[in-house]
């Protein structure tokens, strides 16, 4: 039963791939992640970019669909008092308002409507998007990490996925 919902998650959003650290501490360092922010993590996976988050000062919040995963990142997040991980779908939450960083990890199918889901949050003290491994396919990023033998990192300032992109008046 419960490698149903981990399928759907992996359907939906993308199958688990870890991140590495080391392009996940550069992306932080280059946007200066750190006390008074607060990252969501869209299919936050085992957990391992809430826990670089929080190690930095940062709050960090992260939704998972697999409970699987989530039972994972939230045994590993229960250590730092100032990390969350949620079971449940993203597209159906309402990210906090305080929201600072948004950090993303999902298959390349699915990332314009991560951006029109992004978009329609209108999230005023969001400043950074970080994308792994698949960029948003119309946008060009503000800074892209590469590493020898990893998947890029891009970074993109908030406001460069709100321009051009219709709100939802649902």
């Amino acid at each position: 039963m419960l490698l149903l919902p981990t399928a759907y998650a992996g359907l939906i959003g993308a199958p688990y791939a870890p991140t590495f650290s080391q392009t996940i501490q550069q992306a932080f360092t280059w946007i200066k992640l750190g006390k008074g922010d607060l990252l969501v993590d869209l299919g936050a996976g085992d957990g391992r970019t809430l826990l670089a988050a929080a190690r930095r000062g940062a709050r960090a919040l992260g939704y998972e669909l697999s409970p699987i995963m989530w039972l994972i990142a939230w045994l590993r997040a229960k250590a730092l008092p100032n990390t969350k991980v949620r079971l449940a779908n993203f597209y159906r939450q309402q990210l906090p308002n305080d929201t600072t960083v948004v950090f993303v990890f999902l298959m390349p199918k699915i990332m314009p409507r991560v951006r029109q889901y992004l978009a329609n949050q209108r999230l005023l003290q969001c400043r950074a998007v970080l994308v792994y491994a698949f960029p948003f396919p119309d946008l060009t990023p503000q800074h892209v990490i590469r590493e020898k033998g990893r998947l890029p990192l891009y970074s993109y300032n908030y406001a460069q996925l709100t321009d051009a992109v219709p709100h939802d008046t649902n």
